[in-house]
């Protein structure tokens, strides 16, 4: 085993993150410890706490990363034509993660952690929360516009703040059934179903 760890190259800041952002969808964060996430990594604990003083720590910055990957993927569901197409391509981000080993989405991990509840833990769980309302008002916004959306449907953000806060639960309620990902897709697309009735 130290042999092989010899030949490994050294993990830089970014690949730490992303892995373990994986481990903590996977696993939980109460479910990990910096020895145990090290030693998923082939990886000492001190090269850890080079990186980061801390399990929060480094939590935190997991899903800053979280955040900043999405973007990029919400930019490029904006290429999208329709308001159903880019709602599908967005609840898509979600059962990408549950059809890969059902991981959860990052946000609804953290959320419930105790330590998550006080800053600066506590901002990223609202950035991340805010990104996709913003992005999702967004998209409502100009679908309305575009005459995609009824003129009568109200406020853009509350009905953003409901799909978000909606995909998120969906997640997490398919997470029992037997098959979560094809449970997830067939809500999800009853709901956007739905919105798309209501407002023709």
């Amino acid at each position: 085993m130290a042999s092989t760890r010899k030949t490994h190259q050294p993990l830089t800041r970014e690949k730490i993150l992303e892995a373990s952002i994986h481990l903590f969808q996977r696993h939980g964060f109460s479910g990990l410890g910096m020895r145990q996430i090290a030693d998923c990594l082939q990886i000492k604990a001190p090269s850890l706490y080079y990186h980061f003083e801390s399990k929060d720590d480094l939590a935190r910055y997991a899903l800053q990363q979280y955040r900043e990957q999405q973007f990029c993927r919400l930019l490029e569901i904006e290429k999208q034509d329709g308001l159903s197409e880019k709602l599908h391509a967005y609840s898509e981000l979600f059962a990408e993660m549950l059809n890969d080993e059902n991981r959860l989405c990052l946000y609804l991990i953290m959320v419930r952690e105790a330590s998550f509840q006080q800053e600066p833990c506590l901002n990223e769980l609202r950035l991340f929360a805010k990104q996709n309302i913003d992005w999702l008002e967004d998209t409502l916004l100009k679908a309305k516009n575009k005459k995609e959306l009824s003129q009568n449907i109200g406020s853009e953000r509350n009905m953003a703040e409901l799909l978000f806060s909606s995909l998120e639960g969906i997640m997490a309620t398919s997470l029992v059934d037997e098959s979560p990902c094809k449970s997830f897709r067939s809500r999800v697309k009853s709901l956007i179903n739905i919105c798309m009735v209501c407002n023709e």
